[in-house]
């Protein structure tokens, strides 16, 4: 499919590998409904300008976010966030075309509510690492990332103390708010057909693995079971790479 002319591009966080989870649902999503696409690297200061240029030149700075997509077909639209590109996907790619449809992207909201604070413990546990290995060291994206988040809540180095103030802690705080993936991968066996909601789960550990591969592994290891297994066993086929599968 990489072949294919492409019919959306992407813009991605730029990188030494892929790690936003808000671009990597996009790119399962891409990858899962098989959409050839093209990816464009951005860098942090990059992100304001190229939403005002593709979405509107009034565009609201707190949602001048990635990932953005360009549909490149007529009707040509561009969006950003990668849940409203999930519907946008569903909408214009559909199964009576031949493009698989993306299951519980209704659900996607919700569940983003309902993991808030397993979301929470994964960014005070790894924003330090992002930053030292997940950005690119060479187009500005470290020193924007650096300013922003410290102006929210102090040194990065810092941010373990935000969350208890130790590895061990921030792990049990881990194992409690991730209890409804071991609950619900308990009833599967790793081999079915992902969801969105799978998607958005399995962007979080793609997002601890680029920032540091040893609190990667601990993680999948969360529960010494196969949860985390089973669910990036369903998930693995769609990862892909620049410009899909």
């Amino acid at each position: 499919m990489a072949s294919q002319e492409p019919l959306v591009r992407f813009y991605d966080l730029s990188g030494p590998k892929c790690w936003s989870p808000a671009c990597w649902r996009t790119r399962y999503a891409l990858n899962y409904k098989r959409i050839p696409y093209e990816c464009v690297k951005l860098s942090y200061p990059a992100i304001k300008p190229t939403c005002q240029k593709l979405l509107s030149p009034t565009w609201p700075d707190d949602d001048c976010t990635v990932p953005i997509i360009e549909i490149l077909q007529a009707p040509h639209i561009a969006k950003n966030d990668s849940t409203p590109i999930a519907e946008l996907l569903n909408e214009r790619f559909t199964e009576k075309d031949g493009y698989p449809d993306l299951k519980l992207i209704e659900e996607a909201k919700k569940h983003a509510k309902n993991t808030k604070l397993a979301n929470r413990a994964v960014y005070f546990w790894i924003c330090y690492d992002v930053y030292k290995n997940a950005l690119d060291p060479d187009d500005g994206s470290k020193e924007f990332f650096k300013r922003t988040r410290e102006a929210d809540y102090g040194p990065l180095e810092k941010y373990l103390e935000k969350m208890g103030g130790s590895e061990d802690a921030i792990f049990q705080e881990l194992k409690v708010q991730w209890m409804y993936l071991k609950e619900r991968m308990a009833k599967e066996d790793g081999t079915g057909e992902p969801t969105y909601i799978d998607f958005y789960d399995a962007s979080r550990i793609r997002w601890v693995e680029a920032a540091n591969s040893e609190k990667g592994k601990r993680l999948m290891n969360l529960y010494g079971d196969d949860t985390f297994i089973k669910l990036m066993n369903k998930v693995k086929p769609y990862e892909g790479g620049d410009g899909g599968l």
